[in-house]
């Protein structure tokens, strides 16, 4: 619509055509002046939409089919979730003792990569969280496979630890990867030289999973018969803006948006740690060392050869932030140039792969099309409303069509803002809520963020400039979590007490061990732990009612990995190199 002084204000189609930088000849606005047609009241009065107005309102349209198809599938994968019985937490001892009986059957090793010179203040709290508080029914043997540049004064430390017994029955193995740099090659040996069991789960060097994390992701593989299960992630520490800030990011992913991409393409996606792996699958590929983002890369062979990951997000991991923005950047832009990367490089084969179309179409959504919604989000939620204000501020509204697809925009926008409201309401501590719902409210500078990580990303894969690994640095404090290597661990138990989870915090550092267990770690029986770290009954809500009928998964899908150029069968095994100091050294 257009005022009766129309004359004083630019008409909305001047407005669209200096925008698309069209020119607007005095000729036709003399045309359609003011004069003519005017209501003799001075109201408003209705115009057909121009060509300029029509385009705005198809790319509107367009725009809005993403977002109606983000708020359906988000929709979607919350309900499935809550009415799903084989997910449903439950507090039956009667059923938490048949889930325990059923994966007691299942063999378990547990893989802690990590790049030493980084990590090795906090590598030990790491293994002494996963050896002491990780619920499983059955022992296992915990891999700590890591890669340095230069000789450390710890490895001596971490050779008198190789093949400690800890209560249950847990193994410790330590794996020196000579002429290793990176996570890739350094889960190939591991899982070349010293894995033999029927499931494998892996975790980051600075990862504290949930008690019961293990537990529901083992079950939640037994229910669905997939061969792979990947679980969320959270931070432990959040002391700053930037912690609270990464740390609603991480909700938001893991518990709406991944489950909305699982609905709606029924697949999920590995993010290289707090992941369960059924050993027989994961043997037929290996992770690749020339890309940034080995797990992303690995996902996408492994979809092409119809092996199926599900997502299971109860099943949680707390990790450290990055130490700064400027680690948070270079971690970021890693990620986008991984993605992009993959992106590209699998384009042609989701294309010429034998899998489904429904398959390929998810893939798709997955990788290319990952640039088109940022395109999209961003016209919604910055051009869209920046223009509708050029026009009001010169006195005009939308047409009846546009007003609509305007409408359907915002109200798809309130109704995500409503179901990651509900999960968090579910799956958060009262205290988080304030940071989700900001985080979701102020999504334009987040959406700015990503644009700018995909440009920069695009830029130097087009120039070349795309190699080489950037570690992220995280977050360190003596008194919290950063553990020195000679310093044992002492509970606070009022704070464990205080945190159901018994995982928001991390453990103060105590007194000094000996020089025979230079960690302090290991040295508790099951008996003398305070009650908040002795295993419980049961999984906090891990029995799945698949699970306790027993009866594992079929065999594992084979896979050839189609479509991945550069591939599994392009990669080679480390080969052993030597055994000694009680460390196994590979190269």
């Amino acid at each position: 619509r257009r005022p009766a002084t129309a004359s004083l204000h630019m008409h909305p189609e001047q407005v669209l055509r200096l925008l698309l930088g069209e020119s607007w000849p005095d000729a036709a606005w003399d045309e359609r002046g003011s004069g003519s047609g005017e209501s003799g009241s001075g109201g408003l009065e209705p115009m057909p939409m121009n060509r300029p107005e029509w385009v705005f309102f198809g790319l509107l349209t367009f725009c809005d089919v993403f977002v109606l198809l983000l708020l359906v599938s988000s929709i979607g994968g919350f309900i499935g979730r809550l009415c799903d019985r084989r997910t449903t937490r439950t507090g039956h001892s009667d059923s938490t003792s048949r889930l325990r009986a059923a994966l007691a059957t299942q063999s378990m090793t547990v893989i802690v990569p990590c790049y030493l010179p980084n990590e090795q203040h906090i590598l030990m709290e790491t293994v002494e969280h996963i050896l002491s508080r990780l619920e499983y029914p059955a022992a296992f043997t915990l891999i700590l496979c890591y890669n340095t540049p230069t000789p450390l004064p710890v490895e001596a430390d971490l050779a008198r630890l190789d093949g400690k017994v800890y209560p249950g029955g847990r193994t410790l193995r330590i794996l020196n990867v000579i002429g290793s740099h990176s996570k890739a090659e350094n889960i190939n040996a591991a899982m070349s030289r010293m894995v033999d069991s029927e499931l494998v789960a892996i975790y980051d060097a600075d990862h504290h999973p949930d008690p019961e994390s293990l537990l529901v992701a083992t079950a939640y593989m037994r229910a669905y018969g997939v061969d792979c299960v990947q679980g969320s992630t959270y931070l432990r520490i959040t002391r700053s803006p930037m912690a609270y800030w990464i740390n609603a990011e991480f909700f938001v992913t893991h518990f709406v948006y991944f489950p909305a991409l699982q609905f709606i393409t029924a697949m999920g996606v590995f993010g290289g740690s707090n992941a369960v792996w059924r050993v027989a699958t994961l043997n037929q590929y290996q992770f690749r060392c020339d890309v940034q983002t080995e797990d992303i890369e690995l996902s996408t062979r492994v979809a092409l050869g119809s092996v199926r990951i599900r997502f299971c997000p109860e099943a949680r991991s707390g990790e450290l932030p990055p130490s700064g923005f400027k680690a948070l950047y270079r971690q970021r832009l890693r990620w986008a140039i991984g993605w992009d990367q993959v992106s590209m490089e699998h384009f042609r084969g989701i294309f010429r792969s034998k899998i489904s179309c429904y398959r390929k179409l998810g893939l798709l959504y997955l990788l290319p099309m990952r640039w088109l919604i940022v395109l999209t989000a961003i016209f919604n939620a910055c051009i869209a409303p920046c223009l509708s204000l050029v026009y009001m501020c010169n006195g005009y509204t939308w047409d009846t069509p546009v007003a609509i697809a305007f409408q359907l925009s915002f109200y798809a926008f309130i109704g995500i803002s409503v179901v990651i409201l509900a999960n968090a309401v579910l799956f958060e501590p009262p205290r988080n809520w304030i940071f989700i719902l900001l985080f979701q409210a102020l999504g334009v500078p987040y959406l700015l963020w990503q644009v700018v990580l995909i440009c920069i990303s695009l830029c130097r894969i087009c120039t070349g400039s795309d190699g080489g690994w950037a570690v992220t640095k995280r977050a360190r404090d003596t008194q919290h979590f950063g553990v020195p290597m000679n310093v044992g661990l002492s509970e606070d138990l009022d704070e464990l007490e205080a945190d159901p989870k018994g995982l928001r915090h991390t453990l103060p550092s105590g007194a000094a061990g000996s020089s025979s267990d230079p960690f302090g770690a290991g040295r508790r029986t099951a008996a003398s732990r305070p009650a908040s770290l002795r295993p419980r009954g049961g999984p906090d809500g891990a029995s799945l009612a698949a699970a306790e009928e027993g009866g594992g998964p079929p065999g594992a899908s084979s896979a050839d990995g189609a479509g991945g150029a550069g591939g599994a069968s392009s990669q080679k095994m480390p080969k052993p190199l030597a055994d000694g100091g009680g460390v196994v050294a590979v190269s």
